[in-house]
């Protein structure tokens, strides 16, 4: 009974910090002559943990009228890291269509889901954003425009991002106009974190109002009924 009474302690004490751990995501986009690759690293416990994933390039084949993403993921701790072998995937048309449908059902289906993001979107905290781009259109008047209307952009992104997230410094912008060249090359590198108990939250939230169909009426699941709006409120203290 003692040993049982131990192991759920322990469970407990994993529980409550799972709930409490930061999930910091760093999102690096790189496009240029040269090269071009997404990458997303996920980490946990201060980096000792992490995974990354990482999108080379993505190909064309006119062939078969589809795109070859090679991918390519890393997984392990800041010791000692563990390498997969490359994975290449093919994307039809069909494909994208079918994800479409299926985004589209799932929307359908969650009652109040802009509510339900909005929450989780609002208890995310920017940590680092840079974003530097060298723009040119071979001509020195519409690179001058097109360099205005790309500021401009920034400006309207930025806004969005401090308006529902959370900025802890500035973001760091930069565009370097080539007036006699084309050119289009860009940098991001944003660093953001949240805690995975504001992502359990918003999981939950997202079955407690999923509609199911019976007997042509719509029901909509109020299971967890504790989950209330101000749930997210009880992971703030800590921030």
């Amino acid at each position: 009974m003692k040993w049982v009474l131990i192991i759920l302690i322990c469970l407990l004490v994993l529980i409550l910090l799972l709930i409490f751990m930061k999930l910091r995501i760093k999102v690096d986009i790189l496009h240029n002559e040269e090269n071009n690759h997404i990458k997303i690293k996920m980490m946990v416990l201060f980096g000792l943990i992490s995974y990354t994933y990482n999108v080379p390039f993505v190909k064309v084949d006119e062939e078969n009228l589809s795109l070859v993403v090679k991918s390519e993921t890393e997984a392990g701790s800041s010791a000692e890291k563990t390498t997969t072998s490359e994975q290449k995937t093919r994307i039809t048309p069909h494909d994208v269509m079918e994800k479409v449908r299926q985004a589209k059902e799932f929307l359908e289906h969650v009652v109040n889901l802009r509510g339900i993001m909005k929450r989780f979107i609002n208890s995310i905290t920017i940590h680092k954003l840079e974003w530097n781009s060298s723009f040119g259109l071979g001509d020195a008047a519409q690179t001058g425009m097109a360099t205005g209307v790309l500021w401009s952009l920034k400006g309207s992104i930025v806004g969005i991002l401090a308006h529902y997230m959370r900025l802890k410094t500035k973001p760091v912008l930069a565009i370097t106009p080539h007036f006699l060249e084309n050119v289009v090359r860009t940098k991001v590198i944003c660093i953001f974190s949240f805690r995975i108990g504001h992502a359990i939250l918003g999981g939950l939230r997202v079955v407690k109002y999923w509609k199911s169909t019976k007997g042509g009426k719509q029901h909509v699941r109020t299971s967890n009924s504790g989950l209330n709006d101000n749930s997210y409120g009880k992971f703030e203290a800590n921030d």
